[in-house]
């Protein structure tokens, strides 16, 4: 487990890094975040405007989202 083997100043660090990622993807995607809390990232789409295509909004936001983490990692597992 990576967090267990690091700083509380670190896994905060990552978490910033990474939510500051997907608040980019979902200004982009039209997305409205809800909140984070803890380590979980609250998100929905339709809200506040309807879109009627949001369930294919969510599903692309969520795929970018996992490119994005996985390249973090990556880069992460490269340092």
């Amino acid at each position: 487990n990576w967090s267990s083997n690091r700083t509380p100043e670190e896994v905060f660090h990552l978490l910033e890094t990474v939510y500051g990622n997907f608040d980019r993807l979902a200004r982009r995607k039209r997305v409205f975040k809800v909140e984070t809390i803890g380590d979980c990232y609250l998100a929905a789409t339709g809200l506040p405007t309807p879109q009627p295509n949001h369930a294919v909004i969510m599903c692309c936001f969520a795929q970018e989202c996992m490119k994005c983490l996985h390249a973090t990692l990556h880069k992460l597992a490269e340092d």
